[in-house]
């Protein structure tokens, strides 16, 4: 099995035969929504051109392809992306939960974010990116993966929240009464 990592535990007990039935089911609907090769199956680069879906941008125009991302299902997206853009990607700054072992990229910044409590880790990747925005110009195009999470792995208060007031906020919502 390639994706349900605890199959052992699972068809420890119970009827075995069906649990090896649903999980074999399920680990290959997993494969099938995998992010990297969704990603993969919508973006490709024709000479130097990048299609998504049914846009296209000609990368010789842009003076910056700059990549952010966050989210649990972000290491394999932004990783696609890293990808497929090769040396063509500028920078990219992607915010997960857990850095994979099998995550790989070239151009792209790895931050561990909190989840889901954000952490002070993705606030200075939020950080960055601002910088990164701040300092673009009409010519540059960004590439934005996101998913569930996020809002806790790319926390950046406003002016006058402290980091720890959006934690002690988000400690509330999720009921976490022990920071």
């Amino acid at each position: 099995m390639k994706k349900i990592r605890n199959a052992d535990e699972i068809l420890s007990g119970g009827d075995r035969s069906s649990r090896r039935i649903v999980l074999e089911i399920a680990d290959r609907t997993l494969d099938r929504l995998d992010s990297y090769r969704r990603m993969r199956d919508i973006m490709r680069m024709e000479g130097s051109v990048l299609h998504i879906g049914n846009r296209a941008w000609d990368l010789s125009k842009k003076r910056n392809v700059y990549l952010f991302g966050a989210g649990k299902a972000c290491n394999h997206m932004a990783m696609a992306v890293d990808h497929v853009l090769g040396e063509r990607l500028t920078k990219g700054i992607a915010i997960v939960k857990v850095l994979e072992e099998t995550d790989r990229f070239n151009k792209t910044e790895v931050f561990i974010g909190g989840h889901p409590l954000p952490n002070e880790e993705g606030h200075r990747a939020s950080r960055k990116i601002i910088e990164i925005v701040d300092q673009s110009g009409p010519d540059d195009l960004f590439i934005c993966v996101i998913s569930g999470g996020s809002s806790a792995l790319m926390s950046c208060p406003i002016d006058g929240i402290s980091l720890q007031d959006e934690i002690h906020r988000c400690a509330a919502e999720v009921g976490c009464r022990h920071l």
